[in-house]
Parts: structure tokens; sequence; C-alpha cells
């Protein structure tokens, strides 16, 4: 049986994956594979982190140039990662603005 944090981390490596092989089909995120899993799936990361007067689209850019650090092209998984990061860190963040929800045993966070 799987842990939820298994579970959770499958998943990322899921979408991962989902969105790496609609065009080309290959293991890394060229640049519009990014923007559609950055649009599908961090719609409030993207919300609650874009700086002022920067377009969507533009920040997406801005943060796909940022994690390919080998400058490729496109981004590896290990480089997704980073953005990855971001996107929990800021979803953390969110968690102490809920109400109380945020508590429940085992999906919550005891500080």
């Amino acid at each position: 049986m799987k842990t939820k944090l298994e579970q959770a981390l499958e998943c990322v490596v899921n979408i991962y994956h989902q969105y790496c092989i609609l065009d080309p089909v290959d293991d890394y995120l060229h640049l519009k594979e990014f923007q559609k899993l950055m649009k599908e799936q961090a719609k409030p990361f993207l919300k609650n982190t874009a700086p002022p007067n920067v377009s969507e689209d533009a920040y997406i850019q801005q943060m796909f140039q940022e994690a390919d650090r080998d400058r490729s092209g496109y981004l590896k998984f290990t480089e997704f990662l980073i953005v990855a990061a971001e996107a929990l860190d800021e979803a953390h963040e969110r968690s102490h603005d809920l109400d109380g929800d945020s508590k429940k045993p085992g999906c919550g966070h005891s500080h």
C-alpha cells in the first residue's frame, strides 16, 4: 500500500509525463508543453506569484528560462522540479490562509 506522500510524488511524475509527450514525444518539457501544463495545472500558483504588469505567458516563459539550467531549450524532469518546488512552497503558504481545512488529521500540519 502506497503512502500519501508516495501517491503525491507519483502524481507529479505522471503529470510531467502527461505533458512532455504532447509534441514532440519525448521525456522533456518544451516551452509549449510547459505553458499548457502551467495553465492547466497551476492556475493558483500563477495567479498568486506573477509579478504585476507581466502577462501570464511572459511569466511562464521567464520561469521556463530560469529552470532550463543547461540552456537546452527544454526542461528535464530535474529542471521541472525547480518550478514544482516553487509551486509547492506557494501552496504551503496558501494552506496557512485556509479556514481550518488544512488542520485535518493526515492532511494538514501542526505549526
